[in-house]
Protein backbone atom coordinates (compact mmCIF):
# COMPACT_ATOMS: atom_id res chain seq x y z
CA UNK A 1 0.00 0.00 0.00
CA UNK A 2 1.54 3.36 -1.04
CA UNK A 3 2.41 5.86 1.64
CA UNK A 4 0.19 8.99 1.83
CA UNK A 5 1.58 12.27 0.53
CA UNK A 6 2.19 14.78 3.35
CA UNK A 7 3.26 18.42 2.89
CA UNK A 8 4.60 20.79 5.53
CA UNK A 9 3.68 24.29 4.37
CA UNK A 10 6.36 26.36 6.05
CA UNK A 11 10.12 25.84 6.34
CA UNK A 12 10.25 25.96 10.14
CA UNK A 13 11.97 23.99 12.89
CA UNK A 14 8.62 22.70 14.13
CA UNK A 15 7.71 21.48 10.62
CA UNK A 16 11.10 19.86 10.19
CA UNK A 17 10.80 17.94 13.47
CA UNK A 18 7.22 16.99 12.62
CA UNK A 19 8.44 15.70 9.24
CA UNK A 20 10.97 13.48 11.01
CA UNK A 21 8.14 12.08 13.16
CA UNK A 22 5.94 11.02 10.22
CA UNK A 23 8.50 10.24 7.50
CA UNK A 24 8.37 6.48 8.16
CA UNK A 25 4.62 6.52 7.52
CA UNK A 26 4.39 9.00 4.63
CA UNK A 27 6.12 10.66 1.69
CA UNK A 28 7.06 14.06 3.14
CA UNK A 29 7.65 17.32 1.30
CA UNK A 30 8.51 20.63 2.96
CA UNK A 31 7.51 23.91 1.30
CA UNK A 32 9.45 27.13 1.77
CA UNK A 33 6.45 29.43 1.50
CA UNK A 34 8.64 32.52 1.16
CA UNK A 35 10.63 31.24 -1.83
CA UNK A 36 7.68 29.16 -3.11
CA UNK A 37 9.84 26.02 -3.43
CA UNK A 38 9.10 22.43 -2.40
CA UNK A 39 11.65 19.81 -1.29
CA UNK A 40 11.01 16.13 -0.62
CA UNK A 41 12.80 14.77 2.46
CA UNK A 42 13.48 11.11 3.13
CA UNK A 43 14.07 9.28 6.41
CA UNK A 44 17.82 8.92 5.84
CA UNK A 45 18.31 12.65 5.29
CA UNK A 46 16.20 13.61 8.32
CA UNK A 47 18.03 11.21 10.63
CA UNK A 48 21.42 12.36 9.38
CA UNK A 49 20.42 16.03 9.72
CA UNK A 50 18.16 16.43 12.79
CA UNK A 51 18.50 20.22 13.06
CA UNK A 52 17.05 22.55 10.41
CA UNK A 53 19.33 25.48 11.27
CA UNK A 54 22.40 23.29 10.68
CA UNK A 55 20.96 22.10 7.37
CA UNK A 56 20.34 25.64 6.13
CA UNK A 57 23.76 26.91 7.22
CA UNK A 58 25.42 24.06 5.30
CA UNK A 59 23.50 25.00 2.11
CA UNK A 60 22.91 21.39 0.97
CA UNK A 61 22.09 20.50 -2.61
CA UNK A 62 18.40 19.63 -2.46
CA UNK A 63 16.04 18.70 -5.26
CA UNK A 64 13.11 21.06 -5.79
CA UNK A 65 9.63 20.23 -7.07
CA UNK A 66 6.91 22.41 -8.64
CA UNK A 67 4.80 23.89 -5.83
CA UNK A 68 1.43 23.57 -7.58
CA UNK A 69 1.93 19.87 -8.34
CA UNK A 70 3.14 19.04 -4.82
CA UNK A 71 0.20 20.76 -3.10
CA UNK A 72 -2.29 19.56 -5.69
CA UNK A 73 -1.33 15.94 -5.01
CA UNK A 74 -1.04 16.29 -1.23
CA UNK A 75 -3.39 14.20 0.91
CA UNK A 76 -2.42 15.92 4.16
CA UNK A 77 -1.12 19.51 4.41
CA UNK A 78 0.27 20.85 7.69
CA UNK A 79 0.12 24.65 8.04
CA UNK A 80 3.43 25.48 9.78
CA UNK A 81 4.29 29.03 8.57
CA UNK A 82 7.33 31.11 9.46
CA UNK A 83 5.96 34.41 10.79
CA UNK A 84 8.29 37.41 10.80
CA UNK A 85 6.22 40.58 10.45
CA UNK A 86 6.23 43.18 13.27
CA UNK A 87 4.38 42.05 16.39
CA UNK A 88 1.17 43.97 15.72
CA UNK A 89 0.88 42.45 12.22
CA UNK A 90 1.72 38.82 12.96
CA UNK A 91 -1.91 37.60 13.17
CA UNK A 92 -2.65 39.23 9.81
CA UNK A 93 0.48 37.61 8.36
CA UNK A 94 -0.77 34.19 9.45
CA UNK A 95 -4.12 34.84 7.74
CA UNK A 96 -2.42 35.98 4.54
CA UNK A 97 -0.27 32.84 4.40
CA UNK A 98 -3.29 30.59 4.97
CA UNK A 99 -5.12 32.40 2.18
CA UNK A 100 -2.16 31.81 -0.13
CA UNK A 101 -2.04 28.11 0.77
CA UNK A 102 -5.79 27.73 0.16
CA UNK A 103 -5.29 28.50 -3.52
CA UNK A 104 -3.65 25.09 -3.98
CA UNK A 105 -5.90 22.84 -1.90
CA UNK A 106 -7.95 20.20 -3.72
CA UNK A 107 -10.94 18.00 -2.94
CA UNK A 108 -10.31 15.33 -0.32
CA UNK A 109 -7.31 17.05 1.29
CA UNK A 110 -6.84 17.12 5.06
CA UNK A 111 -5.67 20.59 6.13
CA UNK A 112 -3.95 20.59 9.52
CA UNK A 113 -3.48 23.89 11.34
CA UNK A 114 -0.41 23.58 13.58
CA UNK A 115 -0.37 27.30 14.43
CA UNK A 116 -2.19 28.08 17.70
CA UNK A 117 -5.27 30.33 17.63
CA UNK A 118 -7.48 32.00 20.16
CA UNK A 119 -10.99 30.63 20.78
CA UNK A 120 -12.93 30.90 17.51
CA UNK A 121 -9.79 31.35 15.44
CA UNK A 122 -10.21 28.09 13.55
CA UNK A 123 -13.79 28.95 12.68
CA UNK A 124 -12.45 32.05 10.93
CA UNK A 125 -9.82 29.92 9.20
CA UNK A 126 -12.44 27.47 7.98
CA UNK A 127 -14.56 30.29 6.54
CA UNK A 128 -11.49 31.68 4.76
CA UNK A 129 -10.51 28.27 3.31
CA UNK A 130 -14.05 27.46 2.17
CA UNK A 131 -14.34 30.84 0.46
CA UNK A 132 -10.99 30.45 -1.31
CA UNK A 133 -11.45 26.83 -2.41
CA UNK A 134 -15.17 26.42 -2.91
CA UNK A 135 -14.86 23.22 -0.86
CA UNK A 136 -16.75 22.46 2.34
CA UNK A 137 -15.10 21.31 5.56
CA UNK A 138 -16.68 18.08 6.78
CA UNK A 139 -17.77 17.17 3.27
CA UNK A 140 -15.06 17.65 0.62
CA UNK A 141 -12.32 18.85 2.95
CA UNK A 142 -11.05 17.75 6.39
CA UNK A 143 -9.78 20.39 8.81
CA UNK A 144 -7.75 19.58 11.93
CA UNK A 145 -6.28 21.65 14.76
CA UNK A 146 -2.97 20.35 16.14
CA UNK A 147 -1.34 23.34 17.89
CA UNK A 148 2.42 23.04 18.33
CA UNK A 149 4.05 24.64 21.34
CA UNK A 150 7.18 26.69 20.52
CA UNK A 151 10.05 24.49 19.27
CA UNK A 152 8.09 21.26 19.77
CA UNK A 153 7.01 18.67 17.20
CA UNK A 154 4.39 16.89 19.30
CA UNK A 155 1.00 18.65 19.16
CA UNK A 156 -0.49 19.82 22.43
CA UNK A 157 -3.80 18.24 21.38
CA UNK A 158 -5.59 16.82 18.34
CA UNK A 159 -9.04 17.91 17.18
CA UNK A 160 -10.67 17.23 13.81
CA UNK A 161 -13.60 18.76 11.89
CA UNK A 162 -14.89 16.20 9.42
CA UNK A 163 -14.87 12.42 9.15
CA UNK A 164 -13.93 9.83 6.58
CA UNK A 165 -10.62 9.44 4.75
CA UNK A 166 -8.97 12.62 6.07
CA UNK A 167 -9.52 11.62 9.68
CA UNK A 168 -8.27 8.09 8.95
CA UNK A 169 -5.13 9.47 7.30
CA UNK A 170 -4.32 11.55 10.37
CA UNK A 171 -4.92 8.57 12.64
CA UNK A 172 -2.59 6.51 10.45
CA UNK A 173 0.10 9.16 10.94
CA UNK A 174 -0.26 8.79 14.70
CA UNK A 175 -2.61 11.71 15.41
CA UNK A 176 -5.63 10.35 17.26
CA UNK A 177 -8.29 12.87 18.28
CA UNK A 178 -8.03 14.00 21.92
CA UNK A 179 -10.61 16.84 22.03
CA UNK A 180 -14.36 16.74 21.62
CA UNK A 181 -14.20 19.20 18.72
CA UNK A 182 -12.06 22.06 17.39
CA UNK A 183 -13.60 24.72 19.65
CA UNK A 184 -13.03 22.56 22.72
CA UNK A 185 -9.42 22.16 21.60
CA UNK A 186 -9.04 25.93 21.32
CA UNK A 187 -10.33 26.44 24.85
CA UNK A 188 -8.07 23.71 26.24
CA UNK A 189 -4.95 25.13 24.61
CA UNK A 190 -5.78 28.73 25.59
CA UNK A 191 -6.31 27.60 29.20
CA UNK A 192 -2.92 25.85 29.28
CA UNK A 193 -1.18 28.95 27.86
CA UNK A 194 -2.75 31.30 30.41
CA UNK A 195 -1.94 28.90 33.23
CA UNK A 196 1.74 28.77 32.15
CA UNK A 197 2.06 32.51 31.58
CA UNK A 198 0.37 33.78 34.73
CA UNK A 199 2.99 32.25 37.00
CA UNK A 200 5.74 34.08 35.11
CA UNK A 201 3.82 37.37 35.05
CA UNK A 202 3.29 37.15 38.82
CA UNK A 203 7.03 36.57 39.30
CA UNK A 204 7.89 39.57 37.11
CA UNK A 205 5.53 41.96 38.88
CA UNK A 206 6.42 40.85 42.42
CA UNK A 207 10.15 41.00 41.63
CA UNK A 208 9.71 44.49 40.14
CA UNK A 209 7.98 45.75 43.29
CA UNK A 210 10.67 44.15 45.46
CA UNK A 211 13.42 45.92 43.47
CA UNK A 212 11.63 49.25 43.78
CA UNK A 213 11.24 48.78 47.54
CA UNK A 214 14.82 47.47 47.83
CA UNK A 215 13.73 44.32 49.64
CA UNK A 216 14.60 40.68 49.03
CA UNK A 217 12.13 37.91 48.29
CA UNK A 218 12.53 34.63 50.18
CA UNK A 219 11.91 32.69 46.98
CA UNK A 220 13.85 34.32 44.13
CA UNK A 221 12.13 34.40 40.73
CA UNK A 222 14.02 31.92 38.53
CA UNK A 223 12.06 31.89 35.23
CA UNK A 224 14.12 33.30 32.37
CA UNK A 225 12.95 35.62 29.60
CA UNK A 226 13.36 32.76 27.10
CA UNK A 227 10.68 30.70 28.82
CA UNK A 228 8.13 33.38 29.66
CA UNK A 229 8.36 35.12 26.27
CA UNK A 230 7.58 32.05 24.17
CA UNK A 231 3.80 32.45 24.33
CA UNK A 232 3.57 36.06 23.11
CA UNK A 233 1.93 34.97 19.84
CA UNK A 234 -0.70 32.91 21.66
CA UNK A 235 -1.50 35.77 24.03
CA UNK A 236 -2.13 38.08 21.08
CA UNK A 237 -4.40 35.49 19.49
CA UNK A 238 -6.35 34.99 22.72
CA UNK A 239 -6.65 38.75 23.35
CA UNK A 240 -7.89 39.39 19.79
CA UNK A 241 -10.46 36.60 19.75
CA UNK A 242 -14.15 37.55 19.70
CA UNK A 243 -15.01 34.19 21.32
CA UNK A 244 -12.73 34.54 24.33
CA UNK A 245 -14.87 36.64 26.65
CA UNK A 246 -14.02 39.96 28.27
CA UNK A 247 -12.32 38.64 31.41
CA UNK A 248 -10.08 36.14 29.58
CA UNK A 249 -9.17 38.73 26.96
CA UNK A 250 -8.26 41.11 29.81
CA UNK A 251 -6.01 38.45 31.38
CA UNK A 252 -4.19 37.90 28.08
CA UNK A 253 -3.80 41.66 27.57
CA UNK A 254 -2.44 42.19 31.09
CA UNK A 255 0.07 39.37 30.60
CA UNK A 256 1.19 40.87 27.28
CA UNK A 257 1.68 44.27 28.91
CA UNK A 258 3.78 42.81 31.71
CA UNK A 259 5.97 40.76 29.36
CA UNK A 260 6.47 43.73 27.05
CA UNK A 261 7.39 45.95 30.05
CA UNK A 262 10.02 43.41 31.03
CA UNK A 263 12.35 44.86 28.37
CA UNK A 264 12.26 48.20 30.19
CA UNK A 265 12.88 46.50 33.56
CA UNK A 266 15.91 44.67 32.12
CA UNK A 267 17.35 47.87 30.62
CA UNK A 268 16.87 49.75 33.91
CA UNK A 269 18.66 47.00 35.85
CA UNK A 270 21.52 47.03 33.34
CA UNK A 271 21.89 50.76 33.87
CA UNK A 272 22.05 50.15 37.62
CA UNK A 273 24.90 47.68 37.13
CA UNK A 274 26.80 50.21 35.01
CA UNK A 275 26.25 52.88 37.66
CA UNK A 276 27.23 50.74 40.65
CA UNK A 277 30.39 49.45 38.98
CA UNK A 278 31.18 52.92 37.62
CA UNK A 279 31.54 51.54 34.12
CA UNK A 280 31.98 53.97 31.25
CA UNK A 281 29.89 53.21 28.18
CA UNK A 282 32.94 53.45 25.89
CA UNK A 283 34.78 50.88 28.02
CA UNK A 284 31.88 48.39 28.24
CA UNK A 285 30.61 45.64 25.96
CA UNK A 286 27.16 44.11 26.57
CA UNK A 287 26.66 40.55 25.42
CA UNK A 288 23.02 39.48 25.18
CA UNK A 289 23.50 35.71 25.45
CA UNK A 290 20.42 34.09 23.95
CA UNK A 291 20.31 30.88 21.91
CA UNK A 292 17.52 31.75 19.47
CA UNK A 293 16.14 29.58 16.70
CA UNK A 294 15.99 31.60 13.48
CA UNK A 295 13.60 29.04 11.96
CA UNK A 296 10.92 28.69 14.63
CA UNK A 297 7.36 29.46 13.53
CA UNK A 298 6.79 32.43 15.80
CA UNK A 299 8.98 35.51 15.44
CA UNK A 300 8.15 37.13 18.78
CA UNK A 301 11.20 35.88 20.69
CA UNK A 302 13.51 37.09 17.92
CA UNK A 303 11.78 40.48 17.90
CA UNK A 304 11.98 40.74 21.69
CA UNK A 305 15.73 40.10 21.55
CA UNK A 306 16.13 42.78 18.88
CA UNK A 307 14.06 45.24 20.93
CA UNK A 308 16.19 44.60 24.02
CA UNK A 309 19.37 45.01 21.99
CA UNK A 310 18.23 48.34 20.52
CA UNK A 311 17.14 49.71 23.90
CA UNK A 312 20.48 48.79 25.46
CA UNK A 313 22.27 50.63 22.66
CA UNK A 314 20.78 53.86 23.96
CA UNK A 315 23.32 53.55 26.81
CA UNK A 316 26.14 51.36 25.47
CA UNK A 317 27.02 51.33 21.77
CA UNK A 318 28.69 47.91 21.78
CA UNK A 319 25.80 45.45 22.28
CA UNK A 320 25.97 42.03 20.63
CA UNK A 321 23.45 39.20 20.49
CA UNK A 322 25.45 36.02 21.17
CA UNK A 323 24.30 32.36 21.02
CA UNK A 324 25.29 30.31 24.03
CA UNK A 325 27.23 27.85 21.84
CA UNK A 326 29.36 30.69 20.50
CA UNK A 327 30.35 31.97 23.91
CA UNK A 328 31.33 28.43 24.93
CA UNK A 329 33.34 27.95 21.76
CA UNK A 330 35.90 30.71 22.15
CA UNK A 331 36.82 34.13 23.43
CA UNK A 332 36.45 36.02 20.14
CA UNK A 333 32.99 37.31 21.14
CA UNK A 334 34.39 38.87 24.33
CA UNK A 335 36.47 42.04 24.34
CA UNK A 336 39.67 41.77 26.47
CA UNK A 337 40.01 45.58 26.47
CA UNK A 338 36.52 46.24 27.88
CA UNK A 339 34.34 45.19 30.80
CA UNK A 340 32.05 42.46 29.43
CA UNK A 341 28.56 42.67 30.90
CA UNK A 342 26.83 39.43 29.90
CA UNK A 343 23.03 39.04 30.14
CA UNK A 344 22.02 35.35 30.15
CA UNK A 345 18.51 34.84 28.73
CA UNK A 346 17.93 31.15 29.47
CA UNK A 347 19.12 28.52 31.94
CA UNK A 348 21.34 26.86 29.32
CA UNK A 349 22.77 30.22 28.24
CA UNK A 350 23.55 31.02 31.86
CA UNK A 351 25.49 27.77 32.20
CA UNK A 352 27.41 28.63 29.01
CA UNK A 353 28.40 32.00 30.45
CA UNK A 354 29.50 30.44 33.73
CA UNK A 355 31.71 27.98 31.85
CA UNK A 356 33.18 30.82 29.79
CA UNK A 357 33.85 32.83 32.94
CA UNK A 358 35.71 29.92 34.56
CA UNK A 359 37.84 29.47 31.45
CA UNK A 360 38.70 33.19 31.25
CA UNK A 361 39.20 34.24 34.84
CA UNK A 362 41.53 37.06 33.84
CA UNK A 363 38.86 38.76 31.71
CA UNK A 364 36.77 41.58 33.21
CA UNK A 365 33.25 40.13 33.29
CA UNK A 366 29.85 40.58 35.02
CA UNK A 367 26.85 38.27 34.68
CA UNK A 368 23.22 39.45 34.88
CA UNK A 369 20.53 36.76 34.76
CA UNK A 370 17.50 37.73 32.66
CA UNK A 371 15.13 36.10 35.13
CA UNK A 372 11.96 37.69 36.41
CA UNK A 373 13.98 38.98 39.38
CA UNK A 374 16.96 40.10 37.21
CA UNK A 375 19.39 38.47 39.61
CA UNK A 376 23.13 39.12 39.43
CA UNK A 377 25.62 36.27 39.55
Amino acid sequence: MPKPSVVMYGLTSEAYKLAADVVDKARVTVVDETLQMATELDAHFLRKNPNLADVMSAEPLLGFKPLERVLGEAQVVFFTPRLRRPADETLMEAGAKLRELSRYLSKGTALVNALPTGPGGNSENIMLVEKQTGLRVGDTLTYAYLPLRPQEQKPALVSVAGKGEGKQLLSGLGFTETSQNVFAGELEYAASVLESVMGSVTEIEMARRAREAKVSLQKPAEAYIDSFAKYLYELKAIQGSDETGESISYLAGAALKSLENYVRYAVDETREVLKEKELKASRTKIGLVWSLDQYEMRGERLQLAESLQQRLRDYVTDVELIPGSKIRGGSDVLDPLKHNLLIACSKDDCESVRQARKARRSMDMTLLLATAGLRRD
